[in-house]
């Protein structure tokens, strides 16, 4: 896995990659519970993780960006539920989505997965539970840029 230090207070340049999802608005396709919400795993703490409900596949975890981004990397922290596939989708619009990674063989962990795309949505669609029980995030992190150039154009998603 690569390490990444990146600068905390300060905005950074347009074209520089920077963290975009901490702190924005999340939601989900279920939440395990009370103390689960989606905004959970966005918040920076490493204690604290959205959990979907238990049992049923397939279940995902959305951030809204605010803002358009040239998509750079996402950085998924999974708690001992973890997807075994899954998939990283973006969109524009919040309805339209297309596939920027697809991962078969997840082993749980921490994900840091290199995408491409501009997009003000970005989502975990989990396809297959690894465990049991539900899908567990501790930390999602969307990294990108704003104010670039961009890196391509988003295709509609057929699905």
């Amino acid at each position: 896995m690569r390490a990444y230090q990146l600068t905390g207070g300060t905005t950074p340049a347009p074209g520089t990659e920077a963290l975009l999802s901490q702190g924005r608005p999340a939601s989900a396709s279920s939440t395990e519970g009370a103390g689960f919400e989606p905004g959970l795993a966005f918040d920076g703490q490493s204690g604290t993780r959205w959990a979907s409900a238990e049992g049923a596949d397939p279940q995902w975890l959305r951030v809204d960006l605010g803002t358009t981004a040239a998509l750079t990397r996402v950085r998924l922290d999974w708690e001992a539920a973890y997807a075994s596939a899954y998939r990283i989708q973006s969109s524009t619009d919040g309805t339209t989505w297309t596939d920027r990674a697809t991962v078969t063989g997840g082993d749980g962990g921490t994900d840091d997965i290199t995408v491409t795309g501009n997009a003000r949505y970005v989502r975990v669609y989990g396809t297959q539970r690894a465990t049991p029980y539900g899908y567990s995030l501790y930390e999602l992190k969307v990294y990108g840029t704003t104010g670039g150039s961009p890196t391509s154009a988003q295709a509609p998603n057929p699905a």
